[in-house]
């Protein structure tokens, strides 16, 4: 329901937006423009698809004001990027290109409505929708008893997120229905990731309360009390229809990139071989669902002459947190080709033929090589239990400049909150991390 609320209010400010700029462009809200009808559902689309990406469906945010403003700030900015972006290599051939109009729309209208909308009369409307206890959410308190009572105080005044908080001793019957509010003090992610599996159902939303998620580059929080952000995850399981949508938006979209990029290959290639010695395709043996050994492919960045001992050696350091992934690598070992290739992610890209074959899939952990299996923690091997993907959490948030147990614990998170709505939200973000080679090493 409160999603809709939210879509609706979106809507609105959409349409209220273009009439007033075309008032203001026009001085006539009914004055036909070229390419109106298109321009129009283009800036529906594309405004309902970034504020998705940017999570303003998800009412937990309005606790917050300042974060409601922030994300709205970059829905205006990447919205008006996309429309000029996509009317340049159109040549504006279905959107309106009266540089009047867009001025007004992104620049006056959109911002003024949207703010107007979302900063104020939303929360309005939330408030009076959890005015009644019947809307509010049950939440089942796990945590320090010496927080319970802070906690209680802050939801009961921020009545705007609809909590109700119940302490664990109360009666079975309350706390069957309740979604989970895990407050935690563990200090090792390991610890952490044991507890949220602990108290998580298929269904059930919980939501966490930890300092570690400080030490991650996440920010999916919606709110933080002292200091502490609180994430809120949803275990959905794997249903059979999502498992076939999946496979075939693998097969469509890979297809799509490898016929695409096909020429862009063949340059690729002939760099490499010009270069320097060896295949142009690195195959190596990898991990994937359940542990079962497949071939991956890339395009060879190294020289071929690697010490895999050393490897190894390196990362046994790294996954006892002695250094970051990105730091093990010996970049004289790179070859100059190989260097753009791995900044740019180049090289990965022959994956879409592991995803065709169904070795992988687009989104999901990384697969690993055999040997780091073998040094893996106990709570790791989760990782294993579905099917490695191109891109994934670690490598849109953080790539290798993170830990070794903080990237598995972005991995595992994906791997309880999977779903296919979470899959494309990534997707998306994949291309601005591989453009701007966050990570990359």
């Amino acid at each position: 329901m409160l999603k809709i609320i939210l879509l609706f209010t979106d809507i609105v400010a959409i349409v209220t937006s273009y009439f007033l700029s075309k008032f203001l462009r026009y001085h006539s809200g009914v004055h036909y423009i070229p390419n109106q009808l298109s321009t129009f559902l283009f800036l529906v689309f594309v405004i309902l698809l970034i504020s998705y990406l940017y999570d303003l469906y998800n009412h937990y945010y309005y606790a917050q004001s300042g974060r409601v403003f922030f994300k709205l700030v970059n829905v205006w900015i990447f919205s008006f990027i996309a429309y000029v972006i996509v009317g340049f290599l159109t040549k504006f051939y279905f959107l309106n290109n009266s540089r009047g109009f867009i001025f007004c729309f992104f620049f006056i209208s959109y911002p003024l409505v949207t703010s107007f909308l979302r900063l104020l009369i939303i929360p309005k409307i939330l408030i009076s929708y959890f005015s009644k206890s019947e809307h509010r959410t049950n939440c089942k308190y796990i945590g320090p008893e010496d927080k319970f009572n802070q906690l209680k105080q802050f939801f009961e005044e921020n009545p705007i997120i609809g909590f109700n908080l119940i302490n664990s001793n109360a009666n079975d019957e309350e706390l069957n229905k309740s979604e989970i509010f895990l407050f935690s003090s563990e200090k090792d992610f390991g610890n952490l990731y044991k507890e949220i599996k602990r108290h998580s159902s298929i269904g059930r939303k919980v939501h966490i309360v930890t300092g570690l998620f400080n030490d991650l580059p996440l920010k999916w929080e919606w709110c933080k009390i002292d200091n502490l952000p609180i994430v809120s995850i949803k275990i959905n399981g794997e249903k059979k229809w999502q498992v076939i949508v999946r496979r075939i938006l693998d097969i469509i979209l890979s297809l799509i990139v490898l016929v695409i990029f096909f020429p862009f290959f063949i340059i690729v290639a002939l760099a490499i071989k010009l270069e320097s010695s060896g295949p142009v395709i690195y195959k190596q043996k990898r991990c994937g669902k359940d542990g079962n050994e497949f071939t991956l492919y890339k395009f060879r960045s190294m020289y071929n002459n690697n010490s895999q001992e050393k490897r190894e050696n390196d990362f046994k350091a790294f996954i006892e947190n002695k250094t970051q992934k990105g730091k093990i690598i010996n970049y004289n070992e790179i070859t100059r080709v190989g260097r753009i290739l791995r900044r740019t992610s180049i090289d990965e890209f022959p994956q879409f033929i592991n995803v065709l074959k169904g070795d992988m899939t687009l989104i999901g952990p990384r697969p690993p090589i055999p040997y780091e299996v073998k040094y893996y923690k106990d709570w790791h091997k989760d990782r294993l239990k579905i099917k490695p993907g191109v891109s994934g959490l670690w490598q849109v948030y953080g790539r290798g400049s993170m830990p070794c147990d903080s990237s598995i614990f972005l991995d595992l998170i994906y791997a309880l909150n999977r779903s296919l709505t979470l899959d494309i939200k990534l997707l998306f973000q994949t291309v601005p991390a591989v453009i701007l080679g966050k990570g990359a090493y």
